[in-house]
């Protein structure tokens, strides 16, 4: 077997392979498109199996479909793991696609992220621009806002800029010409991030209607239509997690742990993985805990309730709802099966679920 690394950028790719001892067998650069990348691969794995490697990025995807269209293996690793088993002085790189081989010729190499396709990679786009626009929006209201208190405005809070403009205008000074122009400024733009953000959210859902297991993890309390995508877009092929704690750790729910000899200290989160997922999870677990009062709901709760026994814990508490509901969320995705209340007082988290 060849070891291929390629260190990716936007117009070239630098390129190195090793052979089974470690030595460079050639080494490249090609432009970052299919007419450069595909001949390279299709011509380096006749002769002998290929396994290829490169660091996320932009164009992380865009190589990854080229390559795996060549019916060659390749796996993706987190740049900043990568960098720290081979950090050196001298950063090049030549030097970035050696070590990318040499990691996967010596198999000393971070585990490899998960780069989804179809359906579930489309998801993840539309959900990266919806929080794009959400923050989009908000920009322009903190604007106004800012506005309004650098000329002496006192402002409670408010949703949307025109709320803000009809507050001021209710004042005994009114508004200033140039004042106003900037906020209208600042309400239209809002206007036109809002109505992109409605269309975009109106098509995220036509995709998510068609999906039947967002249906069945909008069964389980206080999970509704943007938690349920995002616990499906982002956990994606939910079969590379052998158990519900390592979808959980995926996801930076589960406390960081510092052990020497005798000694282990537990911290806060790890907060590995994508903050969108999280996010979602953090919010659902507000909802749980502090919304939810339906019967269903009761056996999630549960838990949560043991933690949050003073004012102090209430965010270790809702994090540990957040964990929870991942847990659930977990078999319900691998077993095809919907939240069942009665089945998790009786048996525990694991057969929490009822076949649909």
């Amino acid at each position: 077997m060849r070891y291929l690394g390629l260190d990716v950028h936007t117009k070239a790719t630098v390129w190195c392979l090793v052979d089974d001892t470690g030595e460079v067998v050639e080494r490249g650069k090609v432009d970052t498109t299919v007419p450069g990348l595909e001949p390279l691969i299709r011509r380096l794995s006749t002769s002998d199996e290929l396994l290829v490697g490169q660091e996320v990025g932009k164009m992380s995807t865009f190589v990854h479909d080229v390559v795996t269209a060549a019916q060659v293996r390749i796996l993706s690793f987190n740049a900043h793991q990568l960098r720290m088993i081979s950090a050196s002085r001298k950063k090049t790189d030549r030097r970035d696609s050696y070590w990318i081989a040499k990691a996967l010729q010596t198999g000393m190499m971070p585990h490899p992220v998960y780069i989804p396709t179809g359906q579930v990679r489309e998801l993840r786009g539309l959900l990266a621009q919806r929080q794009a626009l959400s923050a989009e929006r908000k920009r322009w209201l903190l604007r106004a806002r800012s506005y309004l208190e650098a000329a002496g405005y006192k402002l409670s809070r408010h949703r949307t800029v025109a709320c803000l403009v009809e507050t001021a205008m209710a004042g005994p000074d009114g508004l200033g010409e140039p004042l106003a122009q900037a906020l209208e400024r600042c309400e239209r733009m809002e206007g036109m991030a809002s109505g992109e953000l409605q269309s975009l959210e109106a098509t995220i859902r036509r995709e998510a209607n068609s999906i039947d297991a967002i249906r069945r993890l909008k069964t389980i309390p206080a999970v509704g239509d943007w938690v349920s995508v995002s616990i499906y877009a982002w956990v994606g092929d939910v079969g590379r997690f052998p158990n519900a704690r390592a979808l959980a750790s995926y996801a930076g729910l589960v406390p960081s742990v510092h052990q020497s000899g005798e000694t282990q200290s537990c911290g806060g989160i790890t907060k590995q993985g994508t903050g969108q997922l999280r996010s979602a999870l953090v919010q659902a677990g507000h909802v749980l805990m502090f919304r939810c009062r339906s019967a269903e709901a009761a056996p999630l709760q549960a838990p949560a309730k043991r933690i949050h026994t003073a004012r102090a814990r209430r965010k270790i508490a809702v994090v540990a709802a957040a964990r929870h509901l991942l847990r659930i969320a977990y078999y319900v995705l691998r077993d095809g099966t919907e939240y069942d209340p009665q089945r998790l007082r009786q048996r525990g988290v694991s057969s929490a679920v009822t076949v649909a």
